[in-house]
């Protein structure tokens, strides 16, 4: 009884409140409010998706049963995990729905859970964590698009950006110096390769960032479109791929207003300038001193 309780109250406050830290767009909120919770009733995956980060917005914006609301929001997750794996061995025009929007619960839980655990003193493991398995959702968007782009939940699709938009000075002079490094020290043709596409994906989520400020879908950009390549070359300490992770870091310094995402920006590029050596710190001077900006809570 005590269970069934829980799971009602949790029910109730996303659908009255937790759904917002999800909805990238207006256009998105009543999809999250109405349709996921009906889907959410037909597959148990979801439903544990949704009572996890239910429960986690509450431990992120309450300290009434702070604790408990935590231990809630890993156990319905770690259900949801395990019930949702055997799914993704067959995307058809049903499921591909209730997979997508769970997809979209990952990113909310994987970076929020930390706030309520143990946020990390070295986060780059854990950043690096997250986009593999942000990864790994967005071979759902890849797989199902056509059914996606044609329902409701088209509202939380990202748009396409403008290839004649202009970034601001500050940000393209930054983005160049990535390029001119990666030239002058990349020698392997591959891996350079890899890294001028890297970098051209980090300059279209600065698109993203740009024309949705404060969006929490535009953390998504970057890491579900990274290669493995140059996933791996961050996890292995290569500093071109770490100075490059930094650069992401701005995205989500911006994002810092977000429950989820606060503090993930600033750690991650402070990290990446402790790890990389001296001649290395200058390609991230400007990602830096943004991170140091405060960001409107309102």
């Amino acid at each position: 009884m005590a269970e069934e309780r829980d799971n009602l109250r949790l029910m109730h406050h996303f659908t009255i409140s937790a759904h917002r830290i999800i909805a990238p767009s207006p256009g998105a909120v009543a999809v999250w409010r109405e349709l996921v919770p009906q889907l959410a009733f037909e597959y148990d995956f979801l439903l544990h998706g949704v009572l996890a980060v239910s429960a986690l917005h509450l431990a992120l914006t309450s300290e009434v049963d702070k604790l408990a609301n935590s231990a809630l929001a890993l156990r319905h997750y770690t259900a949801a995990l395990a019930l949702f794996r055997p799914h993704l061995d067959s995307i058809t025009s049903s499921n591909i729905y209730p997979l997508f929007a769970f997809s979209c619960v990952v990113p909310v839980y994987v970076f929020g859970y930390p706030h309520v655990s143990k946020f990390p003193t070295n986060p780059l493991p854990e950043m690096l964590e997250m986009i593999s398995v942000m990864r790994g959702c967005a071979k759902i968007v890849g797989s199902g698009f056509r059914w996606l782009e044609s329902s409701p939940f088209k509202h939380l699709l990202l748009q396409p950006t403008d290839p004649s938009q202009a970034l601001a000075p500050e940000i393209e002079d930054a983005l160049t110096g990535l390029q001119e490094r990666n030239n002058q020290t990349t020698t392997q043709p591959a891996l350079r390769d890899a890294y001028e596409t890297a970098i051209e994906t980090l300059r279209e989520s600065f698109k993203v960032a740009g024309n949705m400020p404060g969006e929490q879908a535009t953390a998504l950009p970057f890491p579900v479109k990274l290669s493995a390549e140059v996933l791996m070359m961050m996890q292995e300490g290569d500093p071109m791929a770490l100075i490059i992770l930094a650069h992401y870091g701005v995205i989500l310094h911006w994002l810092d207003a977000v429950p989820w995402t606060t503090g993930w920006g600033s750690t991650t590029i402070n990290a990446v300038n402790e790890t990389v050596e001296e001649d290395w710190r200058g390609y991230i001077a400007w990602a830096l001193q943004e991170s140091q900006k405060p960001i409107s809570k309102a």
